[in-house]
């Protein structure tokens, strides 16, 4: 059967209101040539169209608002994206037990919606989060910032609905903290990006929301703000995140850095900490924001990625920041870029801004700076990229996902390998 049959039999399985192809579909993808999207409304429709590409050879795309479909070199010829955004609504919502299960595809400002009346939120700070779903999150497994904190998503989704991608349903974990134990399938799926099932619902922990909310910005250049950031790193006080962004190339001169450090509690607390945290550092702060202003500020940090053509991913130990930064100093100084740095987590990422300065100078930067972190225990994965530069440089190293654990794991759930999602 020809791809194009295939793909015809797995659209004619929805009403046509719930199917976009061509143009259509391409905007909805942001630009991206995804040929058709299709959009079940409940579990039983996305098991239905799981089950019928495996009969038809036809390759899906997992995705809840396609605002990740560039992530990691997700694969997208020939094939269908399948979205959950439909898959909405909340099933169940217990504020006195901080949990709450819901569709794979609840948008991130509704859950807010939901949970923030009782005082309540999911304190996750991955990029691109604000346009994403609660699936889609659960789904890269992304850790933002606040992970130092209060974990990262796998460590506060407590239970999933997952179809594989032989079309099995599963439901796994459950909806409370205390489960029984066994093979942790939920943190497998968990990050997974996809590559295993489509995930159709999440039961996740919530946390109370905290009384004060204050960043703390300290500003200068590059070298002030590592220094900034290894007094941060190893206080005792209770600091919630810290992340630093660099403009420009991360010279060494100029005031171009700026640390936001985080500190979330009490009030009388939040101002003891943030008053002790001043003095270790010894230099004033540029800044102090408060409520409403430091969240807006938080939230445009989480967007900070945009659309931009090239986003590199760096990762060592915290106390190697310096050496990180280095490298990622080479990345933005080859694409335009900028830097932001996860200095309680030793995350940093590159967001290029331009690819003209040529591709064969930008992969050859980025597979030096690759070797450099692997000897040193790190990795280096291109979230974004031209495919040029990623059939160059390669989107992950190390073996990227493809050794023989994951290769197993891929024909247990995904035998026929339909689902075209990869893991990096």
């Amino acid at each position: 059967m020809s791809a194009a049959t295939a793909s015809a039999g797995i659209v004619e399985l929805l009403p046509p209101d719930r199917v976009l192809t061509g143009e259509a579909a391409s905007e909805w993808a942001g630009g991206r040539d995804v040929g058709t999207v299709l959009f079940p409304a409940d579990t039983n429709e996305v098991q239905a169209l799981v089950r019928l590409a495996n009969e038809t050879g036809t390759p899906l795309l997992p995705a809840g608002n396609g605002s990740w479909l560039g992530a990691g070199g997700w694969t997208r010829d020939g094939g269908a994206v399948v979205s959950t955004s439909r898959l909405d609504s909340v099933v169940h919502y217990e504020p006195a037990d901080l949990t709450l299960t819901a569709g794979a595809g609840l948008g991130w400002r509704k859950l807010g919606a939901v949970v923030e009346p009782n005082g309540q939120w999911l304190p996750v700070d991955t990029p691109g989060v604000g346009a994403g779903t609660l699936g889609g999150v659960a789904a890269c497994g992304v850790p933002g910032p606040l992970s130092g904190r209060y974990g990262a998503i796998r460590d506060n989704v407590l239970g999933l609905e997952v179809v594989t991608g032989d079309g099995r349903l599963l439901r796994i974990g459950g909806r409370v903290v205390k489960n029984v134990a066994g093979y942790d399938l939920v943190r497998l799926f968990t990050g997974s990006r996809g590559s295993l099932g489509v995930i159709t619902r999440v039961s996740v922990r919530l946390f109370p929301r905290p009384g004060a909310d204050v960043t703390v910005v300290f500003g200068g250049g590059v070298g002030e703000a590592l220094e900034v950031a290894r007094v941060v790193r190893v206080t005792s006080l209770p600091v919630a995140a810290a992340e630093m962004v660099v403009r420009g190339t991360g010279d060494e001169t100029g005031r171009d850095a700026e640390l936001a450090v985080r500190v979330l509690g009490g009030r009388a607390e939040v101002d003891d900490v943030r008053a002790r945290l001043v003095a270790e550092v010894g230099t004033g702060p540029e800044g102090t924001m408060r409520g409403g202003e430091g969240e807006a500020f938080h939230r445009e940090r989480t967007a900070w990625e945009g659309r931009s053509p090239i986003v590199v991913r760096m990762t060592a130990l915290p106390d190697r920041l310096a050496a990180t930064m280095g490298w990622a100093g080479g990345g933005a100084g080859r694409t335009r870029g900028e830097i932001a740095a996860d200095v309680l987590g030793g995350v940093v990422r590159v967001k290029g801004l331009s690819v003209d300065d040529g591709i064969a100078g930008i992969a050859a930067t980025l597979t030096r700076a690759r070797s450099e972190l692997e000897a040193m225990g790190g990795t280096l994965t291109l979230s974004r990229a031209p495919r040029e530069v990623a059939e160059v440089a390669g989107w992950t190293g190390g073996g990227g996902g493809g050794g023989a654990l994951a290769r197993k794991l891929k024909s247990l759930f995904d035998p026929r390998s339909v689902l075209l999602s990869k893991c990096p």
